[in-house]
């Protein structure tokens, strides 16, 4: 059994490929980090990034969207966890009254885990945990997809990028998202710390945690964590886990 996650960057934009997790032998997930950053009101798509390895199997990605964003991201894998810590600068000439990085992962390539239904993503309402199955959800031209608040974040439907979604549930949500394996018995999981938004895609099975940078005004500079959770353990326990590790 591998002892660490193995990433492999693509040689385009945006992220690459987890395999090798230890807890999920044959599955492969996408990570996609970002797909949009910077300005909640004139988000970056697809940005071009580029990947520099560092030692024991931690990767840099660094890029400049010319006068509006300049961005690092250092992911660190372990046995069950792989660590993202972003660093955004507004270079352009606004006050972003928001900002984040829309960052994906994406289980299209697990069998073990894919779940094209949404009855096996799981969050918590403050008031116990809930599938978002059983949650108020606001249809749209895309039906697969819906975007979530999250306590102590903005208001999801007042961030223009989340709003051209036309999809916001009006549930506001603790800042993770969790995918349960169909063995019932392992999880997949993304939590951010500041969170922006959560969002899903049922066509690709994905689930984001946006990173929240917060209001910066020109020059400067906001950090965030995300973390991704590869793991055997009930939503119970590793909610205990969650609480310790990064305090959310």
């Amino acid at each position: 059994m591998s002892t660490q996650i193995r990433f492999t960057p693509d040689l385009g934009p945006m992220g690459g490929t987890l395999s090798e997790v230890p807890l999920f032998p044959g599955d492969a997930f996408r990570l996609n980090v970002p797909e949009a950053l910077g300005d909640g009101a004139k988000a970056c798509w697809f940005p071009q990034f580029t990947w520099t390895e560092l030692a024991n199997g931690v990767w840099r990605s660094t890029g400049l969207v010319k006068r509006e964003v300049d961005y690092q991201i250092v992911l660190t894998p372990g046995f069950d966890t792989v660590d993202l810590q972003f660093t955004a600068k507004n270079i352009s000439d606004r006050v972003w009254s928001t900002s984040f990085a829309f960052n994906c992962l994406n289980s299209l390539h697990a069998p073990s885990v894919n779940d094209f239904e949404c009855v096996r993503i799981w969050s918590s309402d403050g008031t116990g945990f809930k599938r978002l199955v059983q949650l108020p959800r606001t249809w749209s031209v895309r039906p697969t997809i819906q975007a979530y608040g999250v306590v102590g974040g903005p208001a999801a439907a007042g961030i223009p990028f989340v709003a051209k979604f036309g999809a916001t549930s009006s549930a506001v949500l603790e800042s993770w998202l969790a995918l349960q394996a169909r063995d019932g018995a392992r999880l997949v999981a993304v939590a951010s710390k500041p969170a922006s938004f959560l969002f899903q895609n049922m066509e690709y099975s994905c689930i984001h945690a946006a990173s929240s940078f917060g209001p910066l005004a020109p020059g400067e500079t906001g950090t965030a964590w995300t973390r991704l959770y590869f793991v055997q353990s009930t939503l119970a326990d590793w909610r205990v886990r969650l609480q310790s590790e990064m305090g959310i």
